[in-house]
């Protein structure tokens, strides 16, 4: 890989971790006049759009099996349309930064599923230690407090945050099956799981508004439009685009940049505060995922000097 050509893939990572990091502070601002379901759902429909488009634009064909429509339906489920509904919905109760950092477990969770779920990425005792440092590090995120379920006070702000954690465990999922697709290349499956999680959106959307209308204004729904064409579609593409350039592995520091740059937008645009618990919570989580991938991005170095 030449130096420029790095260089470039360097930029487009921090490109998608800044995208991926403002998704909260849009969601924060969503929520406050629309309903969380319908946040989600319309930014999947923008999404959804915008790829298929795309699909156009490029004159891809897409011949598709009912097996293939079967799979990406449960995927877009699990890796979308319910993670958004979850992450939404919890940024009513807690700061946009803690979503963010709540999320970059889910390399954590990657880790323990892969042993299950691969065949070439098993348990070790770094990853292991990885993994209770990570775990460590959610519990100061969290709160220690938070863990006693039976104050309602406590569990007011703790059931926001295990729902963030879950879509966390949503997205790996939906990554693993995703990434066993082989046979189909990756802007079509983006945009097929996409549309499919749109589609699934839609009847939830449409009893959510005529239950409980949402307060369309100009202010909720430029952050929303946002949502749907960078955190969603422009931001899916950038990553499907590096991981065919790279590898999965340097896609995977984007994990590390992520929560820092949800923290920045939140200090920035909604004067967030960043307490030390939290602080010391996003070193611990980051400090796991970086000794689980260790050995790996040694191996990626010793290979590319000698080459």
């Amino acid at each position: 890989m030449s130096k420029q050509l790095h260089l470039n893939n360097l930029f487009l990572l921090i490109i998608l971790s800044a995208i991926w990091g403002s998704a909260f502070i849009a969601i924060k601002i969503c929520v406050e006049n629309i309903h969380p379901l319908s946040v989600a759902s319309i930014r999947l429909i923008i999404g959804a759009i915008v790829l298929y488009f795309f699909l156009l634009f490029r004159k891809v064909k897409v011949n598709l099996s009912i097996n293939d429509i079967i799979l990406f339906c449960f995927i877009g489920l699990i890796g979308n349309f319910i993670p958004f509904v979850l992450i939404s919905w919890a940024e009513i109760y807690i700061k946009s930064n803690t979503a963010g950092v709540l999320l970059s477990i889910g390399p954590i969770f990657a880790l323990i599923l892969s042993h299950f779920m691969t065949k070439d990425d098993k348990f070790t005792i770094i990853k292991l230690i990885s993994i209770l440092i990570g775990l460590l590090g959610v519990l100061f995120i969290i709160g220690f407090d938070t863990l006693n379920i039976f104050n309602s006070e406590d569990t007011k702000y703790l059931i926001p945050k295990v729902a963030i954690i879950i879509s966390a465990l949503g997205y790996v999922l939906s990554s693993i099956f995703a990434y066993n697709i082989k046979k189909i290349d990756s802007v079509t499956i983006t945009a097929a799981v996409t549309i499919s999680a749109a589609i699934i959106s839609l009847p939830f959307f449409v009893i959510v508004e005529i239950n409980y209308r949402s307060n369309f204004s100009i202010s909720s729904l430029l952050p929303l439009f946002y949502l749907g064409i960078f955190p969603t579609a422009i931001a899916f593409l950038i990553r499907f685009y590096l991981i065919s350039k790279t590898g999965p592995i340097f896609l995977s520091y984007v994990a590390y940049l992520i929560p820092a740059f949800a923290i920045i937008w939140g200090f920035i645009f909604l004067n967030e505060t960043i307490n030390l618990s939290t602080f010391i919570g996003v070193v611990l989580v980051l400090l796991g995922v970086f000794i689980s991938q260790k050995k790996s991005m040694d191996k990626v170095s010793n290979n590319s000097i000698s080459n």
